[in-house]
């Protein structure tokens, strides 16, 4: 083994290593919000499924995490998406990752919160 590839393997190992220990941070969060109660919103067609009042509260308590949030957009689970929005500090994204986000948001609610919480209060709009 070169060097080369003994630096790759070290890297691709500190980078699972760090993909996991997001994703055990994220799962508490998800299991939460899995155990709202389901809204009037997903009876009628809509994707989210969560009492938007409840998410919001959730959100209240959990406050600005930036780091939380980019975990649980990466998710690409609709509610928890929208604690994302909620959770996020809307200045802390450039503007490639405003485009990502907008591309990936397919739903109403989403795109709407998405719009009005993070592009319009961020500076690259």
């Amino acid at each position: 083994m070169g060097d080369l590839d003994v630096v790759i393997e070290v890297r691709t190992k500190l980078f699972e290593h760090r993909l996991q220990d997001k994703q055990r941070r994220a799962d508490p969060i998800r299991d939460r919000l899995s155990s709202l109660p389901l809204g009037q919103i997903e009876r009628h067609g809509d994707d989210h499924g969560v009492n938007l009042s409840r998410l919001r509260a959730l959100a209240n308590r959990l406050r600005t995490q930036q780091e939380l949030a980019c975990q649980l957009w990466e998710t690409g689970d609709a509610s928890a998406r929208l604690l994302a929005i909620l959770i996020c500090r809307p200045k802390a994204f450039d503007r490639d990752q405003l485009d990502v986000m907008l591309r990936e948001a397919r739903t109403p609610k989403l795109h709407d919160w998405l719009v009005n919480y993070v592009v319009k209060k961020n500076p690259h709009r």
